[in-house]
């Protein structure tokens, strides 16, 4: 493959986990800017995890939307 698509393909996967990243974080009622928290070394790349894997969103409607476990 040549530079320009793996470049054009490595742009859209990254927009695409930021895109789903930040979902994450309103579904836990947090702004998306919380993803910066991954630029702290070793603490914020847990946080991170624990936070975006581990836990539940806030249960019911938040300011960011309703809960889309209740919609189901």
């Amino acid at each position: 493959m040549t530079d320009s698509v793996v470049a054009l393909l490595f742009i859209s996967l990254v927009w695409i986990g930021l895109a789903a990243s930040v979902k994450r974080w309103h579904d836990c009622n947090k702004s998306g800017w919380w993803m910066l928290i991954t630029f702290v070394p070793v603490i914020g790349g847990l946080w991170f995890l624990i936070e975006c894997s581990f836990l539940l969103g806030t249960p019911g409607p938040n300011v960011y939307g309703s809960d889309p476990l209740d919609e189901g």
